[in-house]
């Protein structure tokens, strides 16, 4: 996965998301420190460029910060079905590769947003698992962790291929997706500027609308009717619009490469 660094205009519209003055960006990571310091439950290995990513990706708070870690580090002793077996060659992530394309764009938009793309590739359901597509998820996420700092996220679901059968296992009042919302929402330190649909059944309203109870206020899912729709230009403003559909047209590489990489 080899993730472009922003250009000129881009980094620029970072920058004025960070603590104006170095000296306290520097105080805020002394202070996380010392607050980790007094984690014992916590590991204390983790650098200032890691530090600093979580500070940046809760918009500077300290207090939110400090919730993000905490989360981030009891979920992985607290939900082991996602981060107990993290081998990206076992049988299920490799069988997880030929049945979902899982694309992060290298490119981000023109605001800065990093793009990801899922669609499904094989509609086996014997290969169908969502305890791997989580897996595969969380992996993707700490590697950008450590490798980069975005202004936010876009995620694209496009559905054509998927039937009931596939959408049920989605369904929150599963066990194992009500698990899965608590190990991607509120533990992992990323922004979300939105959730777009492609080729949306009509009945995907009313499966969103099953999410709500579990969504916090503000985040995920829009609630609005034209999530879906299927004029996909639409929903998305322009650059976004552009990124995604350079991807799909493969200016930025076939989905089978990105995918594998």
């Amino acid at each position: 996965m080899t993730l472009l660094p922003p250009t000129p205009a881009q980094q620029k519209r970072i920058d004025k998301e960070l603590a104006p003055d170095p000296e306290v960006r520097k105080q805020d990571i002394r202070t996380l420190r010392e607050w980790l310091s007094k984690q014992p439950h916590l590991p204390n290995h983790i650098d200032d460029a890691k530090l600093e990513r979580f500070l940046f990706n809760c918009k500077n708070s300290i207090e939110r910060c400090k919730l993000i870690l905490e989360r981030y580090y009891t979920v992985r002793t607290s939900l082991p079905e996602f981060f107990a077996a993290r081998d990206p060659l076992s049988q299920d992530i490799q069988d997880c590769f030929t049945t979902i394309e899982c694309v992060v764009l290298p490119s981000l938009t023109e605001e800065g947003y990093r793009v990801t793309i899922f669609r499904l590739r094989n509609p086996d359901m014997e290969k169908f698992s969502v305890q791997a597509i989580v897996r595969r998820v969380l992996m993707q996420l700490d590697i950008r962790l450590l490798e980069e700092v975005c202004l936010s996220n876009i995620f694209v679901l496009d559905l054509e291929n998927f039937s009931m059968p596939h959408i049920a296992k989605f369904i929150p009042t599963q066990s194992i997706v009500r698990r899965a919302m608590l190990a991607v929402q509120g533990s992992m330190p990323y922004r979300l500027a939105g959730v777009y649909f492609l080729h949306a059944p009509s009945f995907i309203s009313n499966l969103i609308n099953m999410f709500y109870p579990l969504l916090k206020e503000k985040d995920w899912f829009l609630r609005d009717e034209k999530l879906s729709r299927t004029n996909e230009k639409a929903r998305l403003l322009e650059s976004k619009a552009s990124c995604v559909m350079m991807e799909f047209e493969g200016i930025q590489g076939s989905f089978r490469k990105l995918n594998i990489d």
